[in-house]
């Protein structure tokens, strides 16, 4: 199967944009902002200085994180559709609570704690071998970082299409999905990662504009994803197809 190219998928994404934005915006802003706004009451009792704050900050800001990624599930799901050529509704953002929430919320813990291991890794061989000398420690927790960075983003892309296998797919498994990801992802993280890196510029751009250039660049960058997705498992071909089929034999 032909890929499309990086500049393909971003003009799709501007076509798809097109007059369908203000339901996608609205949808993100909500996504990014509803659990900051959630978790501000929780913040001032911080400043009581009591343990008891303290602990129920961090388990409100726990659960107000998981409420997070099921919302940007939903405004994936937007795109998605957009890119199957149906329209949107603002209720899309919420799709997530009505279809089996628990999949996404145990697959971005599952990632959570994965991401986490070549850190904790690092910290330990920083700890155990770092060696005498300035130069020699500056030398090695170079190499480090850099070889974390290098996991990060290996596992990063790995599982970067779990949220849409499982809103494409309801009755995918969460280690379906893990499975599913990496067998999609094979052979397509460095083509994932040079479109990615071409929106370097666009997030300049938008952090110029203090932020409100994002109102149009992280539509733009989300839109280019899920057409990503779609371009590897056939779906941009698909046109008007819902995107609610079922798992086929390809996973």
């Amino acid at each position: 199967m032909t890929r499309r190219s990086g500049s393909e998928l971003k003009r799709l994404a501007r076509e798809f944009l097109l007059g369908n934005c203000s339901a996608v915006m609205a949808a993100m802003l909500t996504a990014s902002f509803l659990p900051a706004v959630l978790l501000l009451p929780f913040s001032t009792e911080l400043t009581t200085g009591l343990n008891v704050a303290v602990v129920t900050y961090l388990i409100a800001a726990i659960i107000l994180k998981l409420l997070g990624q099921l919302l940007s599930a939903g405004v994936l799901r937007m795109h998605l559709l957009l890119a199957q050529e149906q329209r949107p509704a603002f209720r899309d953002l919420f799709w997530t609570f009505r279809n089996r929430p628990d999949r996404f919320l145990l697959a971005a813990t599952l990632l959570f704690i994965i991401l986490l291991f070549p850190v904790a890794l690092a910290g330990v061989c920083i700890y155990c071998f770092l060696p005498d000398g300035a130069m020699e420690q500056a030398i090695f927790a170079a190499g480090v970082a850099a070889v974390l960075v290098f996991c990060e983003l290996y596992l990063t892309y790995m599982f970067e299409m779990i949220y849409p296998l499982y809103i494409e797919h309801p009755d995918m498994t969460v280690v379906e999905g893990f499975r599913a990801s990496e067998k999609l992802m094979k052979g397509n993280k460095k083509r994932f990662f040079v479109l990615q890196l071409g929106f370097l510029g666009w997030q300049l751009l938008g952090v110029c504009s203090a932020g409100a250039g994002f109102l149009w660049i992280s539509p733009y960058i989300r839109q280019t994803t899920a057409n990503f997705y779609l371009d590897l498992t056939g779906g941009l071909d698909k046109k008007g197809i819902h995107i609610d089929a079922s798992v086929d034999d390809r996973f």
